[in-house]
């Protein structure tokens, strides 16, 4: 008997198992993964082909199809890539159907109770970022960017300086004696100058100037 493709596969695995949402969020997609979205968009001979070869219910593969596509596809922070169940290397052709797939699943017609209407405007939004080559570029360009930030600003963390990484956590907020919200931080000397500087930033949009 043939076996079930590695989309989904893990998809089942992962109904079974919701536990393993976050580390599969952050390991590629399958490459298959268009076909959950078939799947879900109740494309008939995808549905079959899937209950063949994974000797599940019709049932059991909707809702695998499904609660992947939540999971793994629409979490909090998924960028516009992850998505529209794509990488930065999908045609705009396989990009535009993977957008209409979703949008069919979201339809009403096929989520007759409604439950995901909001995750519509996040598909939308996500095609927005990507529908011509100008936004592409853009969106790739600033994809990139928060990416080298967020790397450089984890690997400056990890070269801190032990007394400042290893201070306790109640010595990073203390109430002062006239002001019970008054926010106080352990001092940013010893931090990589990247570092440094986007602590800076950020403090001063959370607390303002008195937080430094």
């Amino acid at each position: 008997m043939p076996h079930p493709s590695g989309a989904l596969k893990l998809a089942i695995d992962l109904l079974h198992l919701p536990s393993q949402a976050r580390s599969v969020r952050s390991a590629p997609l399958p490459v298959d993964a268009r076909v959950l979205l078939r799947i879900a968009a109740k494309d008939e001979e995808a549905i079959s082909q899937a209950v063949e070869l994974a000797g599940r219910s019709r049932e059991v593969v909707l809702e695998a199809a499904a609660f992947f596509i939540e999971q793994i596809l629409l979490y909090p922070g998924a960028d516009s890539y992850r998505v529209l169940a794509s990488t930065p290397e999908t045609p705009y052709r396989e990009l535009r159907s993977n957008m209409a797939l979703l949008l069919r699943w979201l339809h009403p017609d096929t989520d007759r109770q409604e439950q995901r209407g909001v995750f519509a405007a996040r598909v939308t939004a996500a095609w927005n970022d990507l529908k011509t080559n100008e936004r592409r570029v853009a969106y790739d360009r600033l994809r990139h960017l928060s990416m080298t930030k967020r790397s450089g600003f984890h690997k400056g963390l990890s070269s801190a300086p032990q007394s400042n990484r290893r201070r306790p956590a109640r010595q990073w907020y203390r109430s002062g004696p006239h002001d019970r919200d008054a926010v106080s931080f352990p001092p940013l000397r010893g931090y990589p100058d990247n570092v440094r500087i986007f602590l800076r930033r950020m403090l001063l949009q959370l607390f303002g100037r008195s937080a430094l």
